[in-house]
């Protein structure tokens, strides 16, 4: 599978990026098209550099080894991609945290993520990824449930 254009554009930065979400849930991460320099952040850090992004991804791939990607919405104009997703899938593996691995809660998932990825020659140098995680934690069964 071949992620990368010869010559980005707006369309093929866009295919990419659902490529890309689509290979991260089968766990193919060989293909990752971010720049060796890329950082990246979201709710549970910041990551500078392609080893570093794909070791946080493989923790959630871990926790989670089936899910199911599903793009909602997508954005794009010049180098940025926003891509509304929606990720399903179940808890069946250690999550890792900084405050520890969380054992798997066997629970479902149903999240709602946007993610801004900025792209250099048709690779990504920065991406921003938003989630509600604590209502994560409350799908996984770890926080209180909503009044």
């Amino acid at each position: 599978m071949t992620l990368v254009q010869d010559k980005p554009t707006v369309a093929t930065n866009s295919a990419t990026i659902k490529q890309w979400l689509v290979a991260t849930a089968k766990g193919d991460l060989d293909h990752a098209p971010y720049a060796e320099d890329a950082e990246i952040s979201d709710p549970t850090g910041k990551y500078k550099g392609k080893q570093q992004i794909l070791a946080s991804l493989k923790v959630w791939k871990t926790a989670f080894p089936q899910i199911n990607v599903e793009v909602t919405n997508q954005v794009a104009e010049g180098d940025q991609v926003v891509s509304e997703v929606t990720f399903r899938g179940t808890h069946t593996g250690p999550l890792a945290t900084p405050m520890g691995p969380i054992a798997a809660t066997n629970k479902p998932i149903d999240l709602k993520i946007a993610i801004v990825s900025s792209f250099r020659n048709g690779l990504i140098q920065r991406e921003h990824t938003y989630f509600d995680q604590a209502g994560l934690m409350r799908q996984l069964g770890l926080a209180p449930t909503k009044p």
